[in-house]
């Protein structure tokens, strides 16, 4: 399959950019929001890792045959029509001037250094977004023949398995970005919900999952507008009794006029302690 799940690293941090608005909700309120991912700044978001499969497919269906494909490409559909991918995004790179530019009020705003292993354990799958087109191609392609390898080995039984693994590339889909946004050297936290019909229509909830090895319960699914559309989200919460400091760092933006000192009282005071905070090196105006 891809090898797209992000590991977590001893003392590596994964940045999240934002306002300053943000900036105090996450840290006053301990939770990390998760949106939907059609909402990104990448008009090509899913379309992107779709497109990848096609061209995979199209490459290896002489080798694996048309009606095996077909039947991975109505996983992937059915996939996204039984639910929606939330996302948060967060970056291994804390200074960088395209990132405070999009993403933290142009430059007025904040980077928040997360310890890796605190957002590994919240329920989301994380994965490490891949860039380069070649392999993003030569790692689909794998993919499918590593399922068409075990199919084989079943006699093409189409079980269980064979849905899980095909769901688990559309998953890893999410993961293959346009190589314009290479410099954001992206980490993604998905979450899925799902969609049950009601009515005439459909409507989205929540199954929960795993949060620092304990259970967590469905989350309230709320809505913001962009663009005159609704969008849907969820906060997450990353407190917990296991990782006493979650938040390792902080990175002032270039225009942040905030002193140093202020913030770390600041963040002494609401419960996150031992936080290093420090200055933009980016020359910004």
């Amino acid at each position: 399959m891809l090898e797209r799940k992000y590991t977590a690293k001893p003392e590596e941090c994964l940045y999240h950019y934002c306002s300053a608005e943000t900036f105090l909700a996450i840290c006053t309120g301990k939770k990390i929001r998760f949106s939907d991912i059609n909402s990104m700044n990448d008009s090509q978001e899913l379309q992107w890792g779709y497109k990848v499969w096609e061209d995979a497919a199209t490459e290896l269906h002489k080798l694996v045959g048309v009606d095996f494909l077909d039947d991975i490409d109505d996983i992937i559909h059915a996939s996204s029509a039984r639910g929606l991918g939330l996302a948060s995004c967060f970056s291994k790179t804390g200074d960088v001037l395209s990132q405070w530019r999009a993403y933290a009020a142009d430059g007025q705003g904040y980077a928040i250094g997360f310890d890796s292993e605190v957002l590994t354990n919240m329920a989301s799958l994380p994965l490490e977004i891949l860039y380069n087109r070649e392999k993003q191609l030569e790692e689909v392609k794998n993919a499918i023949l590593a399922i068409y390898k075990v199919q084989e080995s079943q006699n093409h039984s189409r079980d269980d398995g064979f849905s899980y693994a095909c769901f688990r590339l559309y998953a890893d889909l999410v993961a293959l970005k346009n190589p314009a946004f290479y410099e954001e050297n992206e980490v993604r936290l998905l979450h899925l919900l799902n969609t049950e019909i009601s009515n005439n229509s459909l409507k989205l909830t929540d199954s929960g999952g795993t949060a620092f090895e304990k259970e967590l319960p469905p989350s309230e699914i709320t809505f913001f507008m962009r663009d005159n559309c609704p969008v849907p989200y969820i906060d997450l919460s990353f407190s917990n009794e296991k990782f006493k400091a979650p938040i390792k760092e902080v990175i002032l933006g270039p225009k942040n006029p905030a002193l140093p000192l202020g913030i770390s009282i600041f963040l002494e005071t609401v419960g996150l302690p031992s936080v290093v905070v420090k200055k933009s090196k980016a020359s910004y105006r």
